[in-house]
């Protein structure tokens, strides 16, 4: 005999896989799910992450997709590396918490906080500043080179004098310099005061991120030369902010700007800063 038994029997079992890898791709299967749709899937999860395959499964069908079944959402899941409900939900984190709350949050309180500046001499200077949470506007802000607790509480008294409301509370953190007759102050025009705990800047995301674009689009970008020449600076820049700057948290929008802009003339460049920062309008036709 030419070859073995075994031979023959592997030659056997060779072409009846073969053939049976031939019949399962004759048969046309499950239909392949499209991209699109994963895509879908893929955002319920994330967006909602205690949501198990069957409420996505639910969604799904809601929202025009016919025969979306529990397994599918569990094929999708995995072969992206999404985890499982339990595993996937993270816990309520501090900027969700509050978040729950923006109706209460968001025309009601301030946030205020200290910055520092060295100048070409390596002089440092303060700069306290007050932002409005739900407008992102900079309601106030000031300049000294030795702030005290005297010198933060004339800051309350003329933050009530420059603004027509009060607000109800007002974030700030344990520095030295925001005192109880301070605050005191601040509670005599019905104000509530909110003192984070000691080292959370997280817990006053809102005026840090402030500080971080005035930082990144403005002061890291010049050398302050005097008091004089940061208060210029600052007086441009937050004029900007408040007034032509778009901001991701309002969908892109301007705190003090309209609602609508002109979608017909020129499109000229305004230069701020001497050119630091470039603000683009449409000239009048």
């Amino acid at each position: 005999m030419i070859v073995k038994p075994d031979t023959l029997v592997r030659w056997h079992r060779e072409i009846v896989r073969r053939h049976w890898r031939l019949r399962s791709r004759r048969r046309p299967g499950r239909p392949r799910v499209d991209a699109e749709v994963k895509r879908l899937v893929l955002r319920l999860a994330r967006e909602n992450p205690r949501w198990g395959y069957t409420k996505i499964a639910g969604e799904m069908r809601k929202l025009g997709v016919p025969r979306f079944g529990r397994s599918t959402v569990r094929c999708i899941l995995r072969e992206h590396g999404v985890a499982p409900p339990p595993q996937r939900y993270r816990g309520l984190i501090w900027p969700e918490f509050v978040g729950h709350y923006g109706c209460l949050v968001g025309h009601f309180v301030w946030a205020c906080d200290f910055l520092t500046v060295t100048t070409a001499t390596l002089r440092t200077y303060y700069v306290f500043m007050v932002l409005e949470i739900s407008t992102r506007r900079i309601r106030f802000w000031n300049v000294s080179a030795s702030p005290d607790g005297l010198w933060t509480a004339q800051q309350f008294r003329n933050l009530a004098i420059v603004s027509d409301e009060a607000p109800r509370c007002l974030i700030h953190d344990r520095d030295d310099k925001f005192t109880a007759h301070a605050d005191a102050l601040l509670a005599s025009t019905a104000t509530g005061i909110v003192r984070l705990p000691a080292r959370s800047p997280d817990l006053n995301r809102h005026i840090e991120r402030c500080i971080r674009t005035l930082r990144e689009e403005c002061l890291d970008r010049i050398i302050i030369l005097s008091e004089r020449h940061l208060r210029w600076v600052l007086g441009e820049f937050v004029r900007y902010y408040n007034h032509r700057r778009p901001h991701r948290s309002l969908e892109l929008r301007v705190p003090e700007g309209p609602r609508d802009y002109p979608r017909q003339g020129l499109i000229a460049r305004r230069q701020i800063l001497g050119g630091l920062v470039n603000d683009y309008y449409r000239k009048a036709a």
